[in-house]
């Protein structure tokens, strides 16, 4: 009896597993579904696009096939996208409520995360400032902590609010703390709105994605010259340009 009921188990977790090497979000709300979900380096799902109001559904096949597709389904009825992080559960049931959009708009972002089956969502608007900090330039820290009054801020692009550009000197630098290192604030101060790589001491020049809050991760320069840093707020994309 024990080893059929481990067998079971087994069974189950492998489920679990390959249910969640991919996801798709489809339903009602979803005005092009359904809509591949994006698999971030640290293995958690997201998705940043328009939605219409309506019903939203997250499986684990592009298209039903009854018995195998799973649904990421909300734990408790009537479950807000827009949320803290709710709870979800894996079933096979395609006839269970999924998540409740209340109205359309074009930026909205979610994130499952499939190791704590937790689904948060938000509407995500523009931020009003991105600023570098670090020692990864001069008068960014001292040999004992970074300066906050001495962020460098970014301009935002005229045509879409998300988008933020440096374009400055970054090195090695002497008699500081963490040298080349630098991450970015959404305002002049640290947290709560902060800009990270998935790895600590990422090379900027090889970094394609960023993450919002987390693990205090910071970028790493190695080599000086002038920089051009390019960040899209909506889709957490990173990009660095050495121009000398």
């Amino acid at each position: 009896m024990k080893k059929i009921m481990l067998s079971l188990m087994l069974l189950m977790a492998a489920g679990n597993s390959v249910a969640q090497t991919a996801l798709w979000a489809t339903g009602t709300a979803v005005p092009d579904g359904p809509v591949q979900l994006e698999k971030r380096p640290d293995g958690q799902y997201r998705f940043a696009g328009a939605l219409d109001a309506g019903e939203l559904k997250i499986m684990t096949t592009p298209t039903l096939q009854p018995g195998t597709t799973q649904f990421l389904a909300p734990q408790l009825a009537d479950a807000y996208l827009v949320n803290n992080g709710l709870t979800y559960v894996l079933t096979t049931d395609s006839t269970r409520a999924g998540w409740v959009v209340s109205f359309q708009e074009d930026t909205y972002r979610l994130l499952v995360n499939t190791a704590d089956r937790t689904l948060t969502g938000e509407l995500f608007l523009p931020w009003n400032e991105v600023l570098i900090a670090g020692s990864a330039f001069e008068g960014g820290s001292d040999n004992v902590e970074w300066h906050r009054d001495n962020m460098l801020p970014f301009r935002r692009d005229h045509d879409d609010p998300y988008v933020f550009t440096w374009t400055g000197r970054l090195g090695v630098f002497d008699g500081v703390v963490e040298p080349g290192r630098f991450k970015l604030e959404g305002q002049m101060t640290w947290g709560p709105r902060e800009l990270h790589p998935y790895q600590q001491d990422e090379d900027l020049l090889q970094s394609t994605r960023m993450r919002t809050g987390g693990s205090d991760t910071k970028w790493h320069v190695s080599r000086e010259g002038l920089y051009r840093i390019r960040v899209d707020l909506f889709h957490e994309t990173f990009q660095a340009e050495l121009l000398e």
